[in-house]
């Protein structure tokens, strides 16, 4: 706009100058001439002696979290910068307001910036863009910093002490109403008896072979792994943004693993997107991380169905542990192939992110009564305070 104005002043100028003879017209023809090759060089000059600095933490976050940011602009000549515009191509949510900041000859400007993390994923620390120009603004630049960094955001963590319990505990099997009972674990040998067993130990078919007291052993871990199946078929998810199925889902499988990590159990995870995710079963803080940063990237891409995926990963896992399943897919494929793959007597959970709850008009989905008969059912909609979900949130439309 301001090389238009220029251009306008100067060609009808230049006409009264040229055509008419008028003395005082030839004054901003000349100027304009003096005028153009300045501005030029200034703004060259401008461009090429700017930095930007930024510092940011470079661990990892989580969603809800505040993620601080520190900017500094510099300009190393001796010439002023009336106006410089500074604005982040990160893609961090909030993050591409333009600051504005006018410096003068060797002078810089630093300024701070919080936002707040409301999306999982990975996010580059740039490219930011600073557009200069010379005082007249007839020739604006823009210039380019590359990217310093990344950082990760972590799926949003709720402390689902009871659920993670019940689907992480050794040797639990679902009574009528949801709750648990202690079963015994499976024995996995025999040995000479110890005084110090108890009765209840003592393996008396082995005993009456060997003609001595013969005790049952018992792997300690024996059902104590949990298999948390996340569901990423592309078509059944609803909703968008933070307020979609398929981050109320993530959130929970992410949840679920998490405390059942901390109570020290091992935890698988099968994700069925695109390309499919197995991670075996581990323990500790490792497998908490590297499970929290496959959710934080994992995006509802998988072609193939939960009941074409699980009949061939469930059986293996059977003598394992047991099996949390978390899903939008209404269909009752899967349900039938979870119950192919559990052990008698022992209940898996399915965690039912109703995407229907999520539509422009919501609505809810109907639990069929037949599958509450081979699984436990949670049953999340949007809205629902996730930070609450136990056994006794049990809410299954008959």
């Amino acid at each position: 706009m301001a090389r238009a104005a220029l251009l306008a002043v100067v060609v009808v100028c230049g006409f009264f100058a040229f055509i008419n003879g008028v003395a005082l017209a030839f004054v901003p023809v000349y100027g304009a001439a003096l005028v153009v090759p300045l501005s030029l060089a200034w703004s060259w000059w401008a461009e090429r002696h700017l930095t930007l600095s930024r510092t940011a933490p470079d661990r990892h976050h989580m969603v809800g979290e505040l993620f601080p940011q520190q900017f500094t602009l510099s300009n190393t000549s001796w010439l002023p910068i009336a106006m410089a515009e500074v604005v982040d191509r990160s893609g961090l949510p909030g993050g591409e307001e333009a600051v504005a900041a006018s410096l003068g000859p060797h002078q810089q400007a630093s300024w701070g910036q919080e936002l707040r993390l409301t999306t999982r994923g990975q996010y580059r620390l740039g490219p930011t863009e600073v557009r200069v120009s010379d005082p007249f603004g007839l020739f604006p630049r823009t210039v380019s910093f590359p990217a310093t960094g990344s950082v990760l955001v972590y799926p949003l963590l709720y402390p689902l002490s009871d659920l993670a319990l019940v689907g992480a505990r050794a040797g639990l099997e679902s009574e009528r109403g949801g709750r648990p009972r202690d079963l015994p674990p499976s024995a996995s040998g025999v040995r000479e008896h110890d005084p110090a067993d108890g009765i209840n130990r003592i393996h008396w078919i082995s005993t009456a072979r060997q003609g001595r007291l013969m005790s049952r052993t018992f792997d300690a871990e024996e059902g104590a792994d949990l298999l948390v199946v996340l569901d990423l078929r592309r078509g059944i998810q609803a909703g968008t943004g933070p307020e979609s199925s398929l981050e109320y889902a993530v959130t929970m499988a992410a949840s679920l693993a998490h405390a059942a990590l901390r109570r020290g159990r091992a935890v698988a995870f099968l994700g069925t997107g695109r390309s499919l995710t197995w991670l075996p079963a581990a323990r500790g803080d490792a497998q908490d991380q590297l499970l929290l940063e496959k959710l934080a990237l994992c995006q509802a891409d998988g072609q193939v169905s939960l009941g074409q995926i699980l009949p061939r990963h469930l059986p293996e896992w059977r003598s394992r542990g047991s099996v949390v399943v978390v899903t939008s897919d209404p269909s009752g494929e899967w349900v039938e192939a979870v119950a192919a793959g559990s052990l008698p007597g022992r209940r898996a959970v399915a965690i039912f992110v109703d995407p229907m709850s999520f539509a422009p008009q919501p609505t809810l989905t109907r639990i069929p009564a037949q599958w509450r008969l081979v699984l436990d059912f949670w049953v999340i909609r949007k809205g629902d305070d996730m930070a609450r979900v136990d056994p006794s949130f049990r809410r299954a439309v008959g």
